[in-house]
């Protein structure tokens, strides 16, 4: 298979869009990485620029073969992996649910039913906002006498 590609106007205007303005960062390399190949630049002169491996150049060839934009597109796995499980997220929620308690309590109700938390309070409380709860720390007010 060919290691160069010939764009189309309106390809190489989707490709530098892409490459300049899209949210992850590797989307943007790869729109880079075959915008160079288009003008005629080599796979290994590429690669070296980029800082990825020559294989992945001719992956991206062949996905765009295979699939055109909407192939470079896919593939986005980025992220890392939820640090709690659904089990301890559901505790978590239920614990919240059931009574005011600070987030060192509720990560306290955790650890009780299973194993130490493997995040920070931080952590506990975005996941919690994302279940649909906000939290706001347990206030006690003094009674103003007069």
């Amino acid at each position: 298979m060919k290691s160069n590609i010939t764009l189309s106007e309106p390809e190489r205007i989707t490709l530098q869009q892409l490459a300049l303005n899209h949210p992850h960062r590797d989307i943007r390399t790869r729109g880079t990485g075959l915008l160079m190949l288009a003008r005629g630049l080599k796979p290994r002169q590429i690669a070296a620029e980029i800082g990825c491996s020559l294989r992945v150049i001719y992956d991206w060839v062949h996905v765009w073969y295979d699939s055109g934009i909407v192939g470079l597109l896919g593939g986005h796995a980025g992220g890392r992996y939820p640090a709690m499980t659904s089990e301890m997220i559901a505790t978590a929620v239920n614990a919240a649910r059931a009574e005011s308690l600070t987030l060192a309590r509720i990560a306290q109700k955790v650890e009780d039913k299973h194993v130490p938390l493997p995040c920070t309070l931080e952590t506990l409380a975005n996941t919690l906002k994302r279940q649909g709860l906000t939290y706001k720390r347990a206030r006690l007010s003094l009674k103003k006498t007069k």
